[in-house]
């Protein structure tokens, strides 16, 4: 199956009519594995309230996800992002429950102590006095004798300088924090790093815009503001995740197809809008497509993925549309060996060495994915190996993959329902064959021709062998 990320306002849209042949498309049976995230919980947890009626709306919003998504979700657990079934509506409640979390993050809140025992609570509330008195750094300090940098400073952490401890940090941090969230702050605070001369009228169509936000910091003789650096990593996600996170901030933080901040009755657009299209940019850098309408998230995540060597397809719907009908348009096992045959008449095969520099072949990365999962082929040479060509996938993000289980029973069962069992007389995939991340696969020897389908290294391929195709392709090739 081909693993596709669809943002929320594409998602939402499906939901109430819209995108038709989109929809159509995506839901063909068994072709792609859509997928959603705790993002879209976070889009959704916005429009929450007590109100009936919206209630009602959210619901169906939940429904339509697990009947488009089948509830395969992803999510960070802290140290890994996973791919799991999961019902989108538990993580709404927990989302909702662990609200006033976010909203309050003083050490009173945060340090919480539900216990009976008096002696606990004595100590508890004695830690508590301890870490809010702590002093802050004296650097700190002196930073708030600078004029410009106290001003700085107090745009950021307000009422910081007057209580230049623990307790003072956490309440200052815990007004940011819902400021930046709840209020317009995040807009005062992309003025700030602004003020280099980085704005929306800076950056050019055909310039990469890391590489012109850099050439200006240089220009001003100022050290180059690296995400990396400043914000968090690997804190409560795994360090590719927060590059993807970062990086996008990075550049709306200076200007770089820059989300509109409002709050007003009528709507809420906020830093939180900002940092889950963020989260949704670096979920979907595990699928082949990410599909958006949203020309600001398009932009900046087309920017992110360039610079850290990404493979995702960023697509609006229109374009993946296009993209469908030419390339991933088969459905049958004969459609999908005719296109692959096929390949092998084009010029995209270029030559490859081993480790030694020794010939080892030739390599090309198909647009076609064969089978409905494959898109890279190899032709090893012929002196060392028996089969004709092998197929395997070229890795999205270069930092981590994901292959699902029901990705492998879809795949089996693309070859059992044509070719039966195979030569050892198995049938349709079922998990307990999975053994530490090693499958035996299948293996049939067909009138099509033989093929061997197993999982070595993590790494599902496909090996193919046909006498006579063989022959016929070398006679073609020279």
């Amino acid at each position: 199956m081909i693993k596709i990320y669809v943002d929320w306002n594409i998602m939402s849209g499906m939901r109430n009519n819209h995108f038709q042949e989109l929809h159509s498309i995506l839901t063909v049976k068994d072709k792609f594995l859509c997928l959603y995230s705790t993002a879209h919980i976070g889009d959704i947890y916005r429009s929450y309230s007590e109100d009936k009626e919206q209630q009602s709306e959210i619901n169906q919003d939940l429904e339509f996800i697990t009947k488009f998504t089948n509830d395969f979700c992803l999510f960070n657990d802290g140290k890994n992002i996973i791919l799991q079934q999961f019902d989108p509506k538990e993580l709404l409640e927990t989302r909702i429950s662990e609200s006033n979390i976010f909203s309050d993050l003083s050490i009173d809140n945060l340090f919480q102590n539900e216990s009976n025992d008096p002696i606990l609570n004595k100590l508890f509330e004695s830690l508590k006095t301890m870490l809010k008195s702590l002093n802050l750094d004296p650097v700190l300090a002196e930073a708030f004798k600078n004029p410009e940098s106290a001003k700085i400073l107090n745009d950021i952490f307000s009422g910081l300088k007057d209580d230049l401890t623990m307790n003072g940090f956490f309440n200052s941090f815990s007004e940011m924090n819902y400021n930046l969230n709840e209020q317009e702050t995040y807009k005062d605070l992309r003025q700030i790093v602004q003020k280099i001369g980085i704005n929306s009228g800076y950056f050019n169509a055909n310039k990469n815009p890391f590489d012109l936000i850099d050439n200006s910091y240089k220009q001003k003789g100022i050290e180059s503001f690296k995400a990396d650096e400043y914000f968090p990593k690997e804190k409560n996600a795994p360090e590719w995740f927060d590059m993807v996170v970062n990086d996008y901030l990075y550049l709306d933080m200076h200007g770089y197809k820059a989300d509109k901040v409002k709050v007003s009755e009528k709507e809420k657009n906020t830093f939180t809008n900002t940092t889950d299209d963020a989260s949704h940019t670096a979920f979907a850098s595990i699928c082949s497509f990410y599909l958006t309408n949203d020309d600001k998230n398009y932009l900046k995540t087309k920017a992110v993925y360039e610079k850290l060597a990404i493979n995702t397809k960023v697509l609006k719907p229109a374009e993946f549309i296009d993209y469908y009908n030419t390339y991933l348009n088969y459905n049958s096992l004969t459609e999908h060996f005719k296109s692959l045959f096929e390949i092998f008449t084009k010029s995209i095969f270029h030559p490859i060495n081993d480790d030694d520099g020794n010939y080892f072949g030739k390599i090309a990365y198909p647009k076609e994915y064969f089978f409905n999962f494959f898109n890279k082929i190899w032709v090893p040479t012929n002196t060392e190996n028996y089969f004709y060509f092998s197929l395997s996938t070229f890795p999205t993000n270069p930092k981590k993959t994901y292959t699902a289980f029901k990705e492998i029973e879809t795949l089996v069962k693309i070859f059992f329902e044509i070719l039966g069992p195979d030569k050892d007389q198995l049938g349709l995939f079922e998990i307990s064959e999975m053994q530490n991340e090693v499958w035996e696969g299948r293996h049939w020897f067909s009138n099509i021709g033989e093929i061997k389908l197993v999982r070595i290294n993590g790494w599902l391929q496909l090996y193919y062998n046909n006498e006579q195709i063989k022959k016929e392709m070398e006679k073609r090739n020279g």
